[in-house]
């Protein structure tokens, strides 16, 4: 009898977790800067200097370190401005020049939702590592319709832990 229930158990466990991977894997959508680069889904690629109004909040991330180096700390917002005569939308990374340690890294991505949040379109995650540096995803246009809207999303990492993913307010 004890042998009946430990198969049925190892039984259902085995196909519980085989439905939550399947489940997960097709849900989650790798979503990669050659997405949204040269043009491509309505994007246009800006300079990293490009500042703009800043729109939807913006945030601060920290990592402490376990040693020497006490934290990587960088900064993410949306910003909005006029980039080849359109008003467009973007997202910003600037990571702190005097608390960046080695290894630490940052990434920044915007989403783009064209249905009420039904569904969006990730524009990257762009990367950086460096200290004192400043990156930006490319533009996408703004609108006056209510079913378009913008957020940005960002992470802050160290080789042991990283801030998990923080997101501006949809604007």
């Amino acid at each position: 009898m004890h042998s009946i229930r430990r198969i049925f158990s190892v039984g259902t466990a085995a196909l519980v977790l085989g439905a939550g991977l399947v489940a997960g894997s097709s849900g989650a959508a790798q979503a990669a800067a050659s997405d949204c680069t040269q043009g491509r889904a309505g994007f246009t690629d800006i300079p990293d200097s490009l500042s703009g109004r800043g729109v939807a909040g913006a945030g601060a991330l920290v990592v402490d370190f376990p040693t020497n180096v006490p934290y990587a700390v960088a900064s993410y917002a949306m910003q909005t401005g006029n980039v080849g005569g359109r008003e467009m939308g973007w997202g910003v990374l600037s990571t702190s020049s005097s608390l960046w340690g080695a290894g630490a890294s940052g990434q920044v991505w915007m989403d783009v939702t064209n249905d009420n949040k039904q569904s969006w379109i990730q524009c990257g995650p762009f990367y950086v590592s460096s200290a004192g540096a400043r990156i930006t995803t490319p533009a996408y246009p703004t609108s006056n319709s209510a079913s378009r809207a913008f957020r940005v999303c960002a992470m802050a990492a160290i080789p042991v832990r990283d801030t998990g993913i923080t997101c501006t307010p949809w604007w």
